[in-house]
């Protein structure tokens, strides 16, 4: 393997799996889709979109934001919530933001998206979230 066991590449070679590889792939690198000439993460379907605008108060930044939002500690189950480390949750944090905002500029060169990270704290773990919307 790559790297020696105190490297990630070693740890995840040896605790890891190729299911897994898939899955966290496709988060820090995801698909985008465009519904109703807003961008979404792959798996958004037209009816969550329609719901969301029909209220009319919300604006299609503000329906970008918060369904592209992700809890960080949604990662992974709830049941391991508590082993999770602020250092943990801001490194993941900064890592999606900067994923998620190249892989945007890549497959939209001629839009304009904020990526925003919101950090949370020891008290509120949960608030520890990646959103993007288009400018």
């Amino acid at each position: 393997h790559n790297g020696g066991e105190e490297s990630p590449e070693g740890w995840v070679s040896c605790m890891g799996s190729f299911s897994l590889a898939v899955g966290y792939a496709s988060l820090f690198w995801p698909n985008f889709i465009e519904v109703r000439g807003m961008i979404f993460r792959q798996g958004v379907e037209e009816s969550d979109v329609k719901n969301w605008l029909a209220g009319g108060t919300n604006s299609k930044r503000n329906v970008e934001a918060t369904i592209n939002h992700l809890h960080i500690l949604d990662i992974q189950h709830p049941g391991i919530w508590s082993d999770a480390t602020e250092a943990q949750l801001m490194y993941l944090g900064e890592r999606l933001k900067s994923s998620w905002s190249a892989k945007l500029a890549i497959d939209y060169p001629t839009r304009k998206f904020a990526v925003e990270f919101i950090q949370g704290t020891a008290d509120s773990p949960r608030e520890y979230q990646v959103l993007f919307y288009e400018t």
